[in-house]
Parts: structure tokens; C-alpha cells; sequence
């Protein structure tokens, strides 16, 4: 419905239908983040050490996120807003998109250090480069939104447009339609454009 939020099960089960069309990509639930920063507390990996156990299930390789190409790590801060992390693999970039544009570097610093412990305990290594990644904050062509209950669908909309590696060409007067496509999506079981 319009002005209204999406909450975490709406954006989780969009996030799983476009898991089905992007066997390169894996999407993280928000409860991911929540529990990787331990409610507030600080970051503790041995939350979410198992996590990863889904991930590319399709491939060769199951539960191996550094095969994938990216990881998206939808992030609900506070309660009260959504915004998104994607791990870039084969870059080396962690990016933040937040359609109210914040900055993000929690976030970023927890995924980063986040790749550097799995790589440690999956493959009893240290992440090769780590410290050639970038980490890059929300940039000024990010798209906003002017209200307070439309992130969610913006959250929705970076992630069908970054896994189709489509440049992000929508904006605020396109998110009652975004809306409708993520509601006919979840009714359908299949993405629809």
C-alpha cells in the first residue's frame, strides 16, 4: 500500500525471488546485520558464522561467498529506516546505498571485517588484498526519496536493479510503480518487470 513501510518479511521474500533469477548474487535477511553488530552491542562474527551455509547453493562450490560476484547485505537501522551494503566480489568493493543518503561506514567496516573473519575461518587464511578493497559511502547519484516510509522499496529497487547490473534510473516518482511490481512479484512467486 502506498505511504506505508515495507517491513523485513516483504523485503525478505522479494530478496529470495530475486535469488532465484541471480545464481551469482546471494542476499543476506536484515536480521543478518542486526545480529552481526549484536543488537547495538558491537561487532561479534560468531553470530553469524554460519550464515554463509546457504549461500550458492546451485553452484560447485555451496556456502563459498567468494565464488559469488555479490553479496547484498540489506541493513534496518534502528528500526525505523532500511538502507544496503553490496559486496562487489570480483571489485573489491563494499558500496553503501541509503535513499536518504547516510553514511553507511559502520557498515561498511563490519562487512569488510565481516569477508576478512569467513575467509579466515572457511579457508584458514587471511582474505587475499583486504586492504585493497574500497569502501565506498553513499554517493550523491544514489537515488532518494523526499518522505519517510519509502526506503524499504527503495532497498527492494537497488537490489533488482544492481543484480541485473542495471545503472540505478529510477527515482521518487517511480516508487508507486516499483511498489506494485514488488506486490504482483510476491503474488506471482516470480520477479515481474
Amino acid at each position: 500500500q502506498p505511504r506505508t513501510w515495507l517491513n523485513d518479511e516483504v523485503i525478505h521474500y522479494y530478496l529470495l525471488l530475486l535469488s532465484r533469477n541471480h545464481e551469482s548474487c546471494h542476499f543476506f535477511k536484515s536480521h543478518f546485520m542486526t545480529k552481526l553488530l549484536n543488537h547495538g552491542e558491537g561487532y561479534r562474527y560468531e553470530n553469524v558464522r554460519t550464515w554463509a551455509r546457504r549461500a550458492n547453493l546451485s553452484s560447485t562450490r555451496p556456502g563459498d561467498i567468494f565464488a559469488l560476484d555479490k553479496i547484498f547485505f540489506p541493513v534496518n537501522i534502528s528500526g525505523m529506516h532500511w538502507a544496503l551494503v553490496v559486496a562487489y566480489m570480483k571489485e573489491r568493493r563494499l558500496q553503501y546505498y541509503d535513499s536518504m543518503f547516510g553514511d553507511g561506514q559502520e557498515y561498511l567496516s563490519a562487512i569488510m571485517q565481516y569477508l576478512q573473519d569467513e575467509h579466515e575461518n572457511k579457508k584458514s587464511r587471511a582474505l587475499p588484498h583486504a586492504d585493497s578493497w574500497q569502501q565506498i559511502r553513499c554517493s550523491r547519484d544514489t537515488p532518494q526519496q523526499v518522505n519517510g516510509y519509502d526506503c524499504g522499496v527503495f532497498v527492494c529497487m537497488f537490489c533488482a536493479f544492481i543484480a541485473s547490473n542495471a545503472t540505478l534510473s529510477f527515482n521518487q516518482q517511480h516508487i508507486h510503480r516499483c511498489r506494485d511490481l514488488i506486490a504482483l512479484s510476491i503474488m506471482r512467486g516470480y520477479i515481474t518487470w
